[in-house]
């Protein structure tokens, strides 16, 4: 009690303010904040004695959305003035939890079931990650999964990831279905030309050992674009029901 009394009264008043949002939280969940009490909330465990109201408003001015803030690396989260790196460091660990829960929760998915299945999959595996990377998801006839493997870093296209590898590794793993994926690091999922026609002539290379390419997607840190759902891919693609 001695200490509530000898405190500043603007700290007393603070720690009211946080109790008060703890309470809110608790009560009616993170529905009941607004983006700004979003991050208010969460910098108040990396910053216990400070009103962060202001800091939470300078991050979403400076990055533009919530998921921006949440997406943004460290190097960039410490350019706003009052974050140090312990903050940035618990912004872009939150940021970053989705797609740990993500994995933990699919990684007893045995059977995809649609397009959509496939691409949350891809997102919490792959889209972490801050250099290109390729992989394939090998699938039976009943789009079991029978393995997902890193084929190359660095971008997909025919010299990065030749032809004759991703033929070898789907029959390696006797696969009959293959979804090929890989990230962008700019923060677009959208496919370039290049990733167009790399894939075309990927769909007709595991045609002739009869492998289906049912889709490319490229991956994003929290989203995905479908080559097949695009309609950027033949009609092969459809061949096996998906």
């Amino acid at each position: 009690m001695a200490e509530a009394v000898n405190a500043p009264e603007s700290c007393i008043t603070h720690e009211g303010h946080r109790q008060r949002m703890l309470d809110t939280y608790l009560k009616n969940g993170i529905d009941a904040f607004s983006d700004v009490q979003v991050l208010e909330f969460l910098l108040g465990y990396a910053l216990a004695r400070v009103d962060t109201n202001g800091l939470a408003h300078a991050l979403l001015d400076h990055f533009g959305a919530l998921h921006k803030v949440f997406d943004a690396p460290v190097e960039q989260l410490i350019q706003v003035k009052g974050v140090g790196l312990r903050t940035a460091a618990l912004i872009r660990f939150t940021g970053t939890l989705w797609n740990r829960t993500e994995v933990s929760r699919l990684s007893g998915v045995k059977c995809f079931r649609s397009i959509p299945e496939i691409g949350r999959f891809l997102v919490a595996k792959i889209g972490i990650y801050r250099e290109e990377r390729a992989y394939l998801l090998c699938l039976d006839n009943s789009a079991r999964m029978i393995d997902f493997r890193e084929l190359t870093r660095g971008g997909v296209n025919s010299v990065n990831l030749p032809y004759r590898k991703l033929v070898e590794t789907a029959l390696l793993h006797n696969a009959a279905m293959v979804v090929l994926a890989h990230n962008h690091v700019c923060g677009s999922a959208v496919p370039s030309v290049e990733d167009v026609s790399y894939t075309r002539q990927a769909q007709k290379a595991l045609k002739m050992v009869d492998v289906v390419l049912i889709d490319h997607m490229v991956i994003s840190e929290n989203s995905y674009i479908s080559m097949k759902s695009s309609g950027m891919l033949n009609e092969e693609a459809g061949a096996s029901g998906w």
